[in-house]
């Protein structure tokens, strides 16, 4: 296999229509067309390099239900382990691509998850509903920190 620094450079190059630039994170900037990346030093930095190329050639950009970026982010690694990674002559570890995409089954979950009875609701646009005891709540945009749910005034489900 080509040496990181080479592969990584490579990879880089090929997609000249994106800005990339060295962060703590990987992720993928619709708004200023930028891919983030965590220093490129092993192999599964690279795979995380075209899992955030993928969500760009997809066009991946906002969405509404958590359930999307879920389909997203599963997509994305489809995307990279049967296209990207073949282009630049590379296999992905399904192992690591479980891992990761198991990390959003997660936190969909959790934040799915009733703070009252425990059993999952239903979500419409920012706020989950539950269907066994009628409390309604909203989640925070955590995905990697604290989640933390807040109870609404009840409401009815259909409205």
């Amino acid at each position: 296999m080509q040496h990181i620094d080479s592969l990584s450079s490579n990879i880089i190059a090929s997609y000249p229509h994106y800005h990339f630039a060295q962060s703590d994170d990987f992720k993928w900037s619709p708004d200023v067309v930028t891919i983030y990346h965590a220093p490129l030093t092993t192999h599964e930095a690279i795979w995380s390099l075209l899992h955030e190329i993928a969500h760009a050639e997809l066009a991946h950009a906002t969405y509404t239900l958590d359930v999307e970026l879920v389909q997203r982010e599963v997509a994305a690694w489809e995307y990279a382990r049967t296209a990207l990674a073949l282009q630049h002559n590379l296999t992905i570890d399904p192992d690591y691509i479980e891992d990761h995409i198991n990390t959003y089954r997660v936190w969909l979950h959790a934040r799915s998850t009733c703070p009252d009875c425990s059993q999952n609701g239903l979500q419409t646009k920012n706020t989950y509903s539950c269907i066994n005891c009628r409390c309604v709540w909203q989640a925070n945009e955590a995905k990697i920190c604290a989640l933390r749910r807040v109870r609404l005034p009840s409401r009815s489900l259909t409205s």
